[in-house]
């Protein structure tokens, strides 16, 4: 009985449970099956926040833990103000608020966890997992397996690579993942203070292949995006945060460096993509034509060969018609928002074909329906009022970050610029893609959980003070909770 409880409270345990099951939501055919054991992890989530706060207070203990508070507080109010319209599903997204906050960020609470060990276990699994899938999803296209079956489209969706997964984005999203999880395990110090072996450099020199070529054929912008932040503030981290002074001229040098870097990656990547595609669509035609000679009917027996390009030719892919539907959402609910749960009813009454690409979603759209834009659909779904506190804990976190990378010149082997990169990266990745906090999707789970490891690397690396307090309405709090 007492093992039992102590899985159930173990909150690490929880944490590495759900993120894999969201990465296993993204794999064609087993993510049937995943959706049935999230459900359940909802439910253990859900008591594992209450019990945590009755137990350990986690959310006063929380570093700007205030302006999350105060966020999940407007979110329940709106939720109650809209009390008729999907109570039920407005509500599962007030728990996954709760989970996101205080499970994921809240890691820093936890003062006798190895967070590292936590990360090193999930980034490796996903480095061996998504080596696996790479490799059999692009023999497969290779071959020329291609099929739709339970609405699942294998290997080639909308002339787009998506190999073992269920959506391009998605694959290319957990391809830069990937990617950075091999570079965070060829770091010394994560190495040896998470007190884990060091993986194979076969094994990280071939997920990044793999996931490398997956990502150029997936044609995701958005994570090709995601891709070039990340090396570029890398970049930038190497460039300023080496050094703790600099003169005028050293910082317009190393600026214009930086410039110079970012071109050469944007450039050398892009080419990258065009010439990995039409390597593969000459492969795959080369071989269409070996194992069909000869044609009788050219509509059967001739498939069109994949170009791995964007079937829809438009360079903002439909996206400023569905930023304007949540532009004119938001303005007829400014202050306190719908409520995520209703973006698809209240778009079905205000326009008429709905929420633009809400049909794609067949069932589950009252909870899929989204902006691709993470800060617009917090705006439209929060309201000014919870957009203007998850800004103000967004600057907060971020200058206290910043501050401290770009001051420490002892983490060349440490994962924290790593995690910091990432993260800058996904701020800009927002403005495109379903992220930032109102999905329960791996996109979104794992930036709160690069969010906690590097809040928790913060608390566990800066020099420990005094504890401050502030006195509010007679409640003792402390001064890091804002």
């Amino acid at each position: 009985m007492n093992k039992i409880k102590k899985a159930l409270t173990n909150t690490s345990l929880f944490r590495q449970c759900y993120i894999l099951c969201l990465f296993a939501c993204n794999i064609s055919y087993i993510h049937f099956a995943a959706y049935g054991v999230l459900a359940l992890l909802v439910i253990w989530g859900t008591f594992l926040v209450v019990y945590n706060e009755i137990t350990k207070r986690t959310a006063l203990k929380t570093r700007y833990g205030f302006w999350l508070i105060a966020f999940l507080f407007f979110s329940v109010v709106t939720m109650l103000v809209h009390l008729l319209d999907n109570f039920l599903i407005n509500f599962v997204f007030v728990l996954h608020l709760a989970i996101c906050f205080f499970i994921f960020y809240s890691v820093h609470t936890e003062k006798k966890l190895n967070f590292r060990r936590e990360l090193y276990n999930i980034a490796r699994i996903l480095v061996y997992v998504t080596t696996v899938l790479g490799i059999v999803g692009l023999a497969l296209l290779v071959i020329g397996i291609d099929f739709e079956f339970l609405s699942v489209k294998f290997i080639v969706y909308e002339n787009r690579f998506t190999g073992l997964f269920i959506n391009p984005n998605q694959l290319g999203f957990i391809a830069v993942v990937s990617i950075m999880c091999c570079h965070m395990l060829v770091k010394k110090d994560f190495i040896r203070l998470s007190g884990c072996r060091r993986v194979s450099r076969i094994w990280i020199g071939a997920c990044v292949a793999v996931n490398s070529i997956s990502l150029l054929l997936c044609d995701s912008n958005g994570a090709i995006i995601l891709l070039i932040g990340y090396a570029f503030f890398f970049v930038v981290y190497k460039m300023f945060g080496t050094e703790n002074k600099f003169n005028f001229f050293q910082i317009f040098v190393r600026s214009m460096a930086s410039v110079l870097a970012g071109l050469v990656i944007v450039s050398s990547i892009f080419l990258l993509r065009n010439v990995c595609q039409l390597g593969f669509a000459q492969l795959i035609k080369a071989n269409q034509t070996i194992t069909q000679p000869i044609p009788v009917t050219p509509e059967k027996n001739n498939p069109p060969v994949v170009t791995f390009e964007h079937e829809n030719k438009n360079v903002d892919s439909g996206r400023l018609t569905l930023w304007s539907q949540g532009a004119e959402m938001f303005l007829s609910h400014p202050v306190l928002g719908v409520g995520k749960g209703n973006i698809y009813e209240y778009g079905n009454r205000m326009f008429e074909n709905g929420v633009k690409f809400s049909n794609k979603y067949g069932d589950l759209a009252p909870i899929l329906t989204d902006f691709h834009n993470g800060y617009l659909t917090i705006l439209v779904c929060s309201g000014a009022i919870g957009f203007i506190l998850f800004c103000i804990f967004g600057i907060r976190f971020f200058a206290a970050t910043t501050k401290h990378v770009m001051r420490d010149d002892s983490l060349q082997q440490s994962i924290f610029p790593c995690m910091y990169s990432f993260l800058c990266s996904y701020v800009f990745y927002s403005f495109i893609e379903v992220t930032l906090l109102f999905n329960i999707m791996f996109t979104v789970l794992f930036f709160w959980l690069i969010l906690g490891y590097t809040s928790c690397f913060l608390t566990k690396n800066i020099p420990d003070h005094p504890v401050e307090h502030v006195t509010i309405l007679g409640i003792k709090l402390r001064k890091t909770l804002f």
